[in-house]
């Protein structure tokens, strides 16, 4: 007797989850469908699926740091979410490395301030009188020598 060869039933999930976040997510969406949640936790409604965004980033912050318990929903994006970190840090590093570790885009060049403006001059001026002073003291001493080197010779003369 020859067996008959069955026929698969469709499923939208597989039999065998290739992966753990794929068997979360099976799992998931089977309690979904039977409208009851995993022991021990809340109930798996129509508003506990569609919490996307924000608050989905929160609540799986909240379940990293140990707040919040951990549920179904948090290990079926967990790998996805270290996917997506680990790519981010290569992002990062690999700016890092060409020397860019700033913002993408370039900020426009700001005005100068009023203070910024008085600092500045301030700078300035004391850098004029700082070198106006130096032409000073230098034509002060070359005169001075020239009136040693006179008064020498002039002694000179004498003896």
């Amino acid at each position: 007797m020859a067996k008959k060869p069955t026929k698969k039933k469709f499923s939208f999930f597989s039999t065998k989850p290739k992966s753990i976040d794929e068997g979360y997510a099976q799992y998931t969406g089977m309690q979904i469908a039977a409208g009851g949640g995993p022991p021990g936790s809340e109930k798996f409604t129509a508003s506990k699926k569609t919490t996307f965004g924000l608050k989905q980033a929160k609540d799986d912050f909240l379940m990293d740091i140990g707040v919040k318990k951990k549920g179904i929903d948090y290990y079926a994006r967990l790998p996805d979410r270290q996917k997506r970190s680990q790519q981010a840090m290569k992002e990062m590093q690999a700016r890092i490395l060409k020397g860019d570790d700033g913002p993408s885009k370039p900020s426009k060049p700001r005005g100068e301030t009023a203070a910024e403006r008085a600092a500045r001059l301030k700078k300035e001026e004391l850098a004029k009188r700082k070198a106006k002073g130096q032409e000073r003291r230098k034509k002060f001493y070359k005169q001075k020598d020239e009136r040693l080197a006179k008064l020498k010779a002039k002694l000179l003369n004498l003896a």
